[in-house]
């Protein structure tokens, strides 16, 4: 019985707490309406002065591209004894796109390249549908760097790094990949104020971006097969000039039977068959590297293309708006609270 008193007593107590909470916001409701008001306000213009940023994006996967010439080659190893695995590696994109971007070299073409820009239109052009105007522009200029000072030690070099940090800055996100680790795929995304710079530049980062992965892994395989080119090489002389001895050497002691003559032309006949057998994998290695070379060459495949961006995608000015709303009733409902309890204090 006592138990349930007790129950009853906290549930009207937390009631009575509920009830007087909800009063001291009514009694005050004018502080949270105007700090409501006035953050709504503030961030409703912070939105509105954010400048539009259109988004060129693409969605990108791992591919391999079979060549018909690396499975004929992989069929004659086979027949030789050789087993040569039909399958390719994959290639991790982000790390390729990550140093694609921070490349000074891809950077430089960049910024020295001259792109086509459409001016904005205003409201007025619009409505009267106006043909739209294009000009051809560097970043330097679309960014409107100011001229650099001749007279600087270095000013060339510092003009260009200051274009490709601010091309790479995270801060503009110019350039950016998002990846989808359940679907294994990845979004690559160009963000500029200009829909037409943005879409360029996106389907430039796209091109380079193949070539640049296929020729990586062309000259990957090419260094390696020259090395073992080199390798044979060598081999094959040493296999020749030991053969060369023990040929002289038999010649020589054609009707000698002494045990030094005996052991020596053993020792040679155990080097010719050694070096024979470090000759013979070099080849199994040259024919591996021919077919690694001419094999499956990674790259990757677009498989949703970027549109172009006929209206902004950032910011989301609604949403900015939603959210300075409810910050500022939170905040104004912290105010009068605060205010309640000093007052309080000052009571006691």
């Amino acid at each position: 019985m006592e138990n349930e008193m007790t129950a009853e007593q906290f549930n009207r107590e937390d009631e009575i707490d509920l009830r007087e909470l909800v009063l001291v916001v009514l009694k005050n409701w004018m502080i949270v309406t105007l700090v409501t008001a006035a953050i709504s306000a503030v961030i409703a213009v912070w939105a509105i002065v954010l400048p539009d940023q259109y988004v060129a994006a693409a969605v990108a996967v791992a591919a391999k591209r079979s060549s018909g010439e690396a499975g004929q080659m992989a069929g004659l190893a086979a027949m030789a004894g050789i087993n040569i695995p039909t399958g390719g590696s994959d290639v991790n994109l982000i790390n390729y796109v990550d140093l694609l971007v921070e490349n000074t070299s891809f950077c430089e073409k960049i910024i020295e390249r001259e792109w086509i820009v459409q001016r904005l239109q205003t409201k007025e052009e619009i409505k009267k549908k106006e043909p739209f105007i294009y000009d051809t522009l560097t970043l330097a200029e679309y960014w409107k760097f100011r001229n650099p000072d001749t007279t600087a030690p270095n000013w060339e070099y510092k003009y260009k790094m200051a274009q490709i940090n601010k091309l790479r800055s995270k801060k503009g996100k110019f350039m950016s990949i998002e990846k989808d680790k359940v679907k294994g795929t990845i979004e690559i995304k160009t963000r500029f104020q200009n829909p037409s710079l943005a879409y360029s530049i996106h389907e430039y980062l796209i091109e380079y971006l193949k070539k640049y992965i296929e020729s990586d892994y062309l000259n990957r395989g090419k260094e390696k097969r020259e090395f073992v080119e080199e390798r044979v090489a060598d081999a094959r002389m040493s296999l020749n000039r030991a053969e060369s001895y023990l040929v002289g050497f038999k010649e020589k002691n054609l009707a000698a039977q002494s045990p030094s003559v005996i052991l020596e032309g053993e020792r040679l006949q155990r080097e010719v068959v050694l070096k024979a057998s470090v000759y013979a994998e070099l080849i199994k290695q040259l024919e591996l590297a021919k077919i690694d070379e001419k094999k499956e060459t990674p790259a990757f495949e677009v498989i949703k293309e970027a549109d172009y961006p006929l209206y902004p995608s950032e910011p989301n000015r609604k949403l900015l708006i939603l959210i300075g709303i409810f910050a500022g009733i939170f905040a104004g409902i912290f105010i009068v609270f605060m205010k309640e309890w000093i007052i309080s204090i000052r009571n006691a």
